[in-house]
């Protein structure tokens, strides 16, 4: 699977203007009692300095405040003039504030408590007599904040997660431990042709072929028992029978525990890819053979003057030693130099190669003296590549002049 870059917005949703940071927990506490309120402000704030308390006798005025200042806690009184805590809190649910309530009241019994968490009250806390009352209701709170700020952070990196594969190019597929598939985004319904819909809740059998059934099951084996990642190119097949190639990158989560969350299924389609090389590939091989059959020497360059093919006929002519095959990628310049001092003017030999290559000019039948006495015949072709414009040389044995 190849890696790729992509930009998205992480920022996730706009910040809720009621949030408030990590250092501080702001408690909004209702009750028609002014002096309880006060009692339970200063007990609070001295039992947690993190505690920074609203006291509200009216809840209107309490209402208003969760919607102006940055709220983290409701603790609302049960028995209140013309209305209830639960009474409260449907309000507060109904404008999608959504903090922790705790309720607090002296109004005791287990109905009650009933009642309020079946209302979404975070939690049920009964008026005691002493001081003890306010470190269990400062713990309550505390519990309650924390819980909720972390189911927060989930929620916000769980959106910003699927936002990322939503808008991801590269094709996936979420797996549950399972191995049942819970999510395909967008790039993956146009990879595969078929809608999200139709994959949940199944498995990967609709796009694997089926000869490959046994290798994709020990390779979801190998993934579940091993707890890593694996890169592939297999065949796939798309909804309507064609068969892709797909490069594929799948990576197991796990949890702090190391129990399996999920598995991870990243692809793209290199079909076009893969064709391009094959064809490559033989392109190459009938180019080497065709050379090779040739009774003249071949050397092929490209747009940088590095050696694209030499054939063995060159070699042979002039008696050089190792593999054709191995001058791959040589810098031709210097090859040029090394060769010179086979031929009768070895200066005048590198001087007209760089002459030819710059005129890029047809040569046909030059001679070329070489030491032993012995000649060559040398033709030259531009030729155009796919990346660039390239050179080709050929050299024969010239007939001795009578």
């Amino acid at each position: 699977m190849n890696e790729v870059a992509v930009r998205v917005d992480m920022s996730g949703p706009p910040a809720d203007p009621r949030s408030a940071d990590s250092s501080t927990v702001r408690v909004l506490h209702v009750d028609d009692n002014p002096a309880f309120l006060d009692l339970t402000e200063t007990y609070l704030e001295r039992i947690d300095e993190a505690f920074e308390v609203r006291s509200e006798t009216d809840v209107d005025d309490a209402l208003d405040a969760l919607t102006t200042a940055p709220i983290d806690c409701v603790v609302s009184d049960y028995d209140m003039p013309e209305t209830n805590g639960l009474a409260f809190l449907q309000r507060v649910r109904d404008r999608g504030i959504d903090v922790p309530f705790v309720l607090f009241t002296g109004k005791g019994s287990e109905e009650i408590a009933s009642e309020a968490i079946s209302a979404g009250a975070t939690d049920y806390l009964q008026k005691q007599r002493g001081n003890d009352q306010y470190e269990v209701l400062a713990n309550r709170v505390r519990n309650a904040v924390d819980q909720h700020r972390s189911r927060a952070a989930l929620a916000a990196s769980e959106e910003r997660l699927s936002r990322f594969i939503d808008q991801s190019p590269l094709g996936t597929i979420e797996y549950d431990d399972a191995f049942r598939i819970v999510r395909a985004n967008p790039a993956a319904e146009e990879i595969l042709g078929y809608d999200e819909s139709e994959l949940l809740g199944g498995t990967w059998l609709p796009f694997v072929p089926e000869p490959e059934y046994r290798h994709v099951a020990a390779l979801e084996r190998d993934l579940l028992s091993n707890k890593g990642g694996f890169r592939s190119v297999n065949e796939n097949v798309r909804s309507d029978g064609t068969r892709i190639r797909c490069a594929w990158h799948n990576q197991v989560v796990t949890d702090a525990d190391g129990a399996v969350i999920g598995v991870f299924s990243q692809f793209e389609d290199v079909t076009d890819e893969v064709a391009r090389k094959r064809e490559i590939e033989r392109s190459n091989a009938v180019l080497s053979t065709a050379l090779d059959a040739l009774p003249v020497g071949m050397l092929v360059e490209d747009t940088d003057r590095r050696v694209l093919r030499v054939n063995e006929r060159l070699y042979e002519l002039l008696d050089v030693d190792g593999d054709p095959s191995a001058a791959t990628g040589r810098d031709c310049e210097r090859l040029a130099v090394e060769l010179s001092e086979r031929f009768a003017d070895p200066e005048g030999f590198v001087a007209r190669i760089e002459a030819i290559v710059e005129e890029r000019r047809a040569v046909d039948d030059e001679r070329l003296a070489l030491a032993d006495g012995s000649a060559l015949m040398r033709t030259y072709r531009p030729i155009d590549l796919p990346d660039g414009e390239g050179h080709l040389w050929a050299y024969r044995r010239a007939q001795r002049a009578d």
